[in-house]
């Protein structure tokens, strides 16, 4: 028989066909949880029962995975399996709960999204009040944005993600839905609000700012000539959110988003001001898992978010305390 007639090994199908896959559930206790105890109580089994279960994969990896003793620890193959292990049995649940029936107006689920802090805050407010009033029984949780890496955000168990473009993965679907670029926020009464700045005057003044990982995320690193690289930092904050209150009756200039900074200047006394020199723009992009694109919900979803986009530039309907959104 040639080599490509030759019908696969059954001895791996085997192994896994002896394998019960509530196993899975006492592997991924096992690996989170910081005693075999609190592993056992966190799926309702003795300790007992746990220590046989520990026992059995064991024996199936021929590896100890966890080792106990004056400070738990995992092994390197430990270490390796505990984000398969919850993004498999994610799968799992998302396979059992799975229905292509979806009616916004009668559906009791939650959905998760992932975006940064920038984008949540202009966004999210013209978002969510569409989604409750479509679909009142929905609860939207916003999940915490990981820069860097979508996958280990739909590896949480994230729905939909919204990234800047240079996180986006070619492997998943996307969809933009944003242009925007940097520019400048300060006190409403600070000499450079309304105005054009010059880079002469702009690197003059003091500076607040996010983190540098955080500002790198959404519009990548700056050339060291630049202004923005040679700026006079004297505060960051790991927030967005912090961003306004930093520069409200102070003379710091607060270099970010156009689209957060307009924002924040219809509610708070913040001003923008405008770069006179290039400064770079960056699309965020929505994306999904591909498996997941023809699920009702995921479209539904998808649909709404495209209403909000097109929405922006028009009054928003700020009802967010009326909305059911966890964070």
């Amino acid at each position: 028989m040639d080599d490509f007639e030759t019908p696969l090994d059954p001895e791996p199908r085997t192994r896994l066909r002896r394998l019960n896959i509530n196993l899975l559930y006492a592997l991924d206790a096992l690996l989170s949880s910081q005693s075999l105890t609190a592993a056992a109580h966190s799926i309702a089994l003795s300790q007992p029962a746990m220590s046989a279960k520990l026992r059995q994969l064991r024996d199936h990896f021929g590896d100890e995975l966890i080792l106990y003793g004056d400070r738990r620890r995992l092994t390197a193959l430990g270490e390796a399996l505990s984000p398969r292990v919850g993004r498999v049995l994610r799968e799992v649940d998302d396979t059992f709960r799975l229905t292509l029936d979806f009616d916004p107006a009668t559906a009791r689920q939650t959905i998760t999204i992932a975006a940064p802090e920038i984008v949540e805050l202009p966004f999210f407010s013209r978002l969510i009040p569409g989604l409750h009033d479509a679909a009142p029984g929905i609860t939207i949780r916003a999940a915490p944005f990981v820069p860097g890496s979508v996958r280990r955000m739909f590896d949480a168990g994230v729905d939909v993600a919204i990234v800047p473009e240079g996180m986006v993965d070619p492997a998943l679907n996307a969809l933009p839905i944003h242009d925007h670029r940097l520019t400048g926020m300060v006190c409403r009464h600070h000499p450079l609000a309304g105005r054009d700045v010059s880079a002469e005057a702009y690197l003059a003044a003091r500076h607040a700012a996010v983190d540098d990982h955080i500002e790198s995320a959404m519009f990548g690193r700056f050339d060291a000539m630049h202004p923005i690289a040679r700026r006079n930092v004297v505060v960051r904050t790991g927030l967005h959110s912090m961003l306004p209150m930093l520069a409200m009756q102070t003379d710091l200039i607060v270099t970010t988003s156009n689209w957060f900074a307009q924002h924040c200047a219809a509610y708070l006394p913040v001003a923008l001001c405008s770069p006179m020199f290039a400064v770079p723009s960056s699309q965020l992009v929505v994306q999904w898992q591909p498996y997941r694109a023809e699920e009702p919900m995921i479209r539904w979803l998808i649909d709404q978010m495209v209403l909000a986009r097109n929405g922006i530039g028009a009054p928003s309907k700020n009802r967010m305390a009326a909305s059911n959104i966890t964070i």
